[in-house]
């Protein structure tokens, strides 16, 4: 593949398509990964439309590559092969559990399935939080309606935790979004330190002592925000186009597997 060495060195891109399951063909010819992965990565990268896919990255019809995408996402296999990839990272000691940052990200969209009105933004979209470790390795990605804010997607995101028998950071950052009593309780119990700033009212006064919270720790949580901005220099993910919230979620995943695949040996 001519083309693959514009998002992936050609080990990675071979390792890739290897890694990724294909579908049984029991009616018509099969095509393999290798030739759908590139206009698949295409889109990814440029935010064009799939019927956009110019010959010269991928010589099969558009749908084809939807359908890979599809079928890679209705049975799970890049959540799979990105758990692969951080299994490899963690043996190379690249992963670092001993801290680990949150942080959600509004994408703007029109009125599709999983999108609401976010009053902070004064927009419709949808929320992606994101978990890394303490260098910015992408570990959890889970979207969520624009409505939801972040506390409320914290807790399902750090339960979706899996770095192979890894449930778990040491300590977590988050930043002011994130001060809830209840949330700090349900990390505690799971052994999690917080490191949350709290946050100021005018109108009242906190009785209980003040929450744990190290400055010198916080600093990492910029890591978080350089990997979301990481993510948004694949254009697909700027603005949501994608009317199916499966596939908007395959499309995050697939971006947060290639992050993590560029920091690989492969």
């Amino acid at each position: 593949m001519e083309h693959a060495t514009f998002f992936l060195t050609q080990p990675q891109y071979d390792w890739l398509a290897a890694t990724l399951p294909e579908p049984a063909g029991k009616t018509r010819k099969l095509i393999p990964n290798n030739e759908l992965l590139n206009g698949i990565l295409f889109v990814l990268k440029t935010g064009c439309r799939w019927q956009d896919i110019p010959s010269s990255v991928c010589i099969h019809g558009y749908s084809s590559c939807w359908r890979r995408l599809r079928f890679w996402q209705k049975h799970r296999h890049l959540k799979t092969g990105w758990q692969r990839i951080l299994l490899v990272l963690s043996q190379e000691g690249n992963v670092d559990l001993s801290l680990g940052n949150l942080d959600g990200s509004l994408v703007q969209s029109p009125r599709y399935a999983g999108v609401g009105y976010d009053s902070q933004h004064h927009r419709y979209g949808t929320n992606i939080s994101l978990l890394t470790d303490k260098q910015g390795v992408p570990l959890v990605s889970m979207t969520f309606k624009g409505t939801r804010n972040d506390i409320v997607c914290a807790e399902a995101t750090m339960n979706k935790l899996r770095v192979g028998a890894k449930r778990r950071v040491a300590e977590l950052n988050a930043d002011k979004g994130y001060d809830s009593k209840t949330f700090r309780r349900h990390m505690a119990k799971r052994g999690i330190k917080t490191n949350i700033p709290e946050r100021t009212f005018t109108h009242r006064r906190k009785r209980d002592r003040k929450p744990h919270m190290d400055k010198g720790q916080f600093k990492f949580r910029a890591f978080v925000e350089r990997t979301n901005a990481w993510l948004k220099n694949y254009r697909k993910l700027r603005y949501r186009y994608e009317r199916k919230r499966g596939m908007f979620q395959a499309i995050v995943d697939l971006a947060c597997l290639c992050i993590c695949l560029r920091k690989t040996e492969i």
